[in-house]
């Protein structure tokens, strides 16, 4: 008699993988640990994820779904330099969070270096889509030039997530959000 599916099951491989691949990477973790942690077997991970690119997708898409939601709480209603400063501000929070171990995307696409599989594809486009609403609020801020204005505040903004590992990270996360301020003037 076949056992009946646990409707429970991608949940749990989920939060499983989640801790896993955030603090450890993508290579770092077998599928084997990660039905180890879900405490499933290994026909119900694969049921749900195929293959690894495939649970690695459901991942960054989980992790999408929080972000995307926090900038749309953060940003609701605001617009140009407002916008820019709310921005920052908030990277400024998630990269000075207790825990953070860098951006999802951003640690897929250095780990991986391969942009094109699935997950690349995905986390590359959730990169740009937070460069867009920069060069939306710049290109809305007022300034001579928005695309030099946004320039910087996007390398600004790489600036931080990629001092991220770092333990001065707050401090190079404050400075940013002043560096910004004083672009706005």
């Amino acid at each position: 008699m076949a056992r009946p599916e646990d409707p429970t099951a991608r949940e749990r491989i989920l939060d499983a993988a989640h801790p896993l691949f955030y603090e450890r990477g993508i290579r770092a973790v077998g599928m084997a640990e990660v039905v180890a942690a879900a405490g499933t077997g290994k026909q119900a991970l694969y049921r749900h994820f195929p293959g690894k690119d495939e649970l690695v997708l459901a991942y960054l898409e989980r992790f999408a779904e929080l972000l995307d939601a926090s900038t749309a709480r953060t940003l609701d209603g605001l617009e140009g330099a407002d916008g820019l400063r709310a921005l920052i501000r908030l990277v400024e929070r998630r990269v000075g969070a207790r825990g953070y171990a860098g951006c999802p995307f951003r640690n897929y696409l250095r780990e991986m270096r391969d942009p094109r599989d699935r997950p690349g594809r995905f986390a590359l486009r959730q990169v740009r889509a937070l460069r867009r609403l920069v060069e939306r609020y710049a290109a809305e801020a007022g300034v001579a030039d928005p695309g030099a204005l946004a320039e910087e505040v996007w390398l600004i903004v790489e600036g931080v997530y990629a001092g991220a590992p770092y333990p001065e990270r707050r401090a190079m996360a404050a400075a940013a959000v002043g560096r910004v301020d004083a672009l706005l003037i």
